[in-house]
């Protein structure tokens, strides 16, 4: 059987909004190409199950990274100061967080984010996302 091979139209900034400096890196789908490769070599026998397992399974690492690339691009387009939710007064940074958040996958995606305290009504808020 022969080596895997992708094909994608476009670039990612293209398809998805996403500028070039956005995504992880620019040799991800030669990345996986070869991981896939490799794995088929090591499994030639494998069931199409077993093929779709191992695809998903490299795929899930991509998205994970492409989504936390653009969490952090969302964080840093976001408004130097926000208005609190529930006062509407001006809010304060309250230093960077570690959060982790749950993918519909179940992907544990970890990030560190500014956190807000409004001085006013003592709310706290973190980036949405």
């Amino acid at each position: 059987m022969g080596a895997i091979r992708f094909g994608v139209k476009g670039d990612l900034g293209e398809n998805w909004g996403m500028d070039e400096k956005q995504t992880p890196s620019e040799e991800q789908p030669d990345e996986l190409t070869r991981k896939l490769s490799q794995w088929q070599q090591a499994n030639h026998q494998a069931t199409l199950t077993e093929m779709e397992k191992a695809v998903e399974a490299e795929l899930a690492k991509l998205r994970k990274q492409l989504v936390e690339a653009m969490v952090r691009e969302r964080e840093a387009t976001m408004p130097e100061v926000p208005d609190c939710p529930q006062c509407g007064q001006k809010m304060v940074k309250n230093g960077r967080r570690p959060r982790e958040l749950k993918s519909k996958e179940g992907q544990t995606i970890k990030l560190e984010r500014q956190q807000w305290r409004c001085l006013t009504c003592g709310a706290t808020l973190f980036p949405p996302g």
